[in-house]
């Protein structure tokens, strides 16, 4: 890609594929130095492109790193929530996150976190095919629409 043109239209869709391949292989982001490697571009152009990917939202940056922190359902960072299959864990950023996960890798799986009132373990199995088995609930302390005021924190 080097040569000054400015990037390639479908530039961005390639980083972000690149993400998500990673984070569904390994259950780790790739650094931007990685992904120029990976994509034989130079740094400050995937760094370029991470950045307008999470000026649409696609990913989450890290403030102070600036490397990839979210690529939803996805965490590069260890949370609260934990799904485990096929002998691979991957990190969510929430419950709904959690759930997320099986959806988009198409598996079954064990959401592992703790209860937020007590911090008891709980467990929560996800069937392929027809979603979360068992009871629960599950509470949100913010709208869906207030997300993003603190995507950290939410």
């Amino acid at each position: 890609m080097s040569g000054g043109a400015g990037p390639e239209p479908r530039f961005d869709d390639l980083v972000r594929v690149r993400i998500f391949e990673r984070l569904a292989e390994t259950g780790s982001a790739p650094s931007s130095a990685e992904l120029a490697r990976t994509l034989g571009w130079r740094r400050d152009e995937v760094r370029e492109a991470l950045f307008r990917l999470a000026s649409r939202r696609a990913v989450v940056l890290d403030p102070e790193s600036g490397e990839i922190w979210m690529a939803g359902p996805f965490s590069a960072v260890p949370t609260a929530f934990r799904v485990v299959a096929e002998g691979r864990a991957w990190w969510a950023n929430c419950a709904w996150d959690s759930l997320g996960v099986p959806a988009t890798l198409s598996i079954s799986a064990r959401v592992e976190t703790r209860c937020g009132d007590c911090g008891e373990p709980l467990a929560v199995e996800v069937d392929a095919g027809r979603g979360p088995r068992g009871d629960g609930v599950v509470h949100f302390a913010l709208p869906a629409a207030r997300w993003y005021e603190d995507i950290g924190y939410t």
